[in-house]
């Protein structure tokens, strides 16, 4: 198989190389969703197990991130299904985590994860159908037996079932929380104060990004119709997560209790004018006050990871965290 560039269609490529492997072992993969954390790390697990991959994003400058990680970059956007045809020459296998934003801030869109994630990965199933795809891996959110009326979770199970009812060879996991939404709790506690919700004793077990692509580069070779929630190895408590963010930063905790009545009515407020913002909010009050478990998978921990983010964010601002602000 050769690596090419290819400008027609959508496609751009880094520099060429050549190589062989074998077709019965090794596969066309196509990543949407591949400039966000999981979309890096599973182009990364994909190669790493000697995959071809092609990741697809709306824009050259969304897939800057990656050019120099997959084999191909294709730039389409599957809320516009015409654009997707180039995006699935020759792919044997489809992944996506694709969706909206997370970020509750509503510079980052309005339109609500109903709107989005739904029609955008059902026109991907669409198209696989159309060019018998063998395998759609798709990455869920936890949560859908405890809060099924939620926007937020309702945007990905809509997915879910259209892939049950599309035909097509799929698998589905549903993980609790990625490490990389633990990222802002640093952030605000650099500052000086963090927010507690219902004193900090709801449990989770967020996953980080590289185990959960490990997750789902193995679900490509599971039974057609595999569904599997999960998490990280560690399920703490919210207060707990925030003393590991403190611990990193090296200062003692400070928290500020907040109802988490006045989140939902913030939710409540924001949905009018920024739906998705009001809909994630009240997704997170609802998740403050209840366990969010899932079966433990992995080997990397949040308290390591923090240690490695503040660093990390340190070198990137070249000042302390602390000075942020």
């Amino acid at each position: 198989m050769n690596r090419r560039s290819t400008r027609g269609g959508g496609f751009f490529s880094r520099s060429i190389t050549t190589y062989h492997v074998s077709l019965q072992h090794h596969k066309n993969v196509l990543v949407a969703g591949a400039s966000g954390r999981l979309g890096i790390e599973m182009i990364r697990e994909l190669r790493a197990r000697g995959h071809r991959v092609r990741a697809m994003g709306r824009s050259a400058a969304r897939l800057a991130p990656v050019q120099d990680l997959a084999d191909e970059l294709c730039v389409a956007d599957a809320l516009r299904p015409e654009t997707l045809d180039a995006a699935f020459e020759g792919v044997d296998w489809v992944f996506s985590c694709l969706g909206a934003s997370v970020i509750p801030m509503p510079q980052y869109g309005a339109r609500t994860f109903t709107q989005i994630d739904y029609p955008a990965n059902r026109n991907l199933i669409d198209q696989a159908v159309r060019r018998g795809v063998s395998k759609f891996v798709y990455v869920s959110v936890y949560g859908h037996r405890q809060l099924p009326k939620s926007d937020f979770i309702r945007g990905h199970e809509l997915v879910v079932e259209a892939l049950r009812e599309s035909g097509l060879d799929y698998s589905v996991l549903r993980p609790t929380g990625f490490f990389s939404a633990m990222d802002e709790i640093l952030l605000v506690a650099s500052r000086g104060l963090l927010p507690e919700f219902n004193g900090g004793r709801a449990r989770t077990n967020p996953i980080h990004e590289a185990d959960l692509a490990h997750a789902c580069a193995g679900a490509f070779h599971e039974p057609s119709g595999y569904e599997a929630d999960l998490g990280g190895p560690d399920a703490l408590t919210r207060k707990e997560i925030a003393q590991y963010a403190w611990e990193a930063l090296g200062k003692q905790a400070r928290a500020v209790r907040v109802p988490v009545a006045a989140l939902k009515l913030g939710g409540l407020a924001f949905r009018p004018f920024y739906p998705r913002v009001g809909h994630l909010m009240s997704f997170i009050a609802d998740i403050l006050v209840e366990d969010f478990v899932a079966p433990a998978y992995g080997t990397r921990h949040i308290r390591d990871y923090f240690q490695e983010r503040y660093a990390a964010m340190r070198t990137e601002d070249h000042r302390p965290m602390n000075e942020v602000g």
